[in-house]
């Protein structure tokens, strides 16, 4: 799989079935930064919405039909959970306070194969009205938090302060 590292909506993302095909795409994606990824055929898929580096609300998604299905038990409370850690472990390593990790799940193992969306979908006719009271809610709570309880960088002077 082919895909522009900074990309959405499925621009500019080409499964490849052979050398040629990637390097024609490769050779026609200009100035686009490309990641190159193998494509696993996936039993499951899950988007997470991570906020705040603490809550995440997995969510299944049909990437063929580009949509969210609303089902609290898709995944098992194991592996939800394990998706919960990892888009965690995720979100505090590359410092997002929103993110969405997508999950590509074969045989029960979950590959995190799109981590980098800062700024996540979060219109109500993508996300459906379940998951965006979700996130309006928790979205609230982080903005609430950040405005009265400033980060503190290591070296003990709160984020915005000289």
């Amino acid at each position: 799989m082919l895909k522009d590292a900074h990309g959405g909506g499925w621009r500019d993302v080409y499964i490849c079935e052979s050398m040629e095909e990637l390097i024609h795409h490769y050779n026609n994606s200009g100035l686009l930064t490309m990641v190159v990824q193998e494509f696993i055929k996936w039993d499951a898929y899950v988007r997470c919405m991570a906020l705040g580096r603490e809550e995440v609300l997995p969510m299944p998604y049909d990437p063929g039909e580009r949509r969210y299905i609303p089902d609290p038990g898709y995944l098992g409370k194991e592996l939800e959970a394990r998706c919960i850690k990892d888009s965690l472990t995720l979100c505090n390593a590359l410092g997002y306070d929103m993110n969405t990790v997508e999950f590509a799940v074969k045989d029960g193992i979950p590959y995190a194969i799109d981590f980098m969306n800062p700024a996540p979908d979060m219109d109500i006719h993508s996300l459906t009205p379940t998951y965006f009271e979700w996130v309006v809610e928790h979205m609230a709570d982080l903005a609430i938090k950040l405005a009265t309880e400033p980060r503190v960088r290591p070296t003990g002077v709160a984020i915005g302060e000289k």
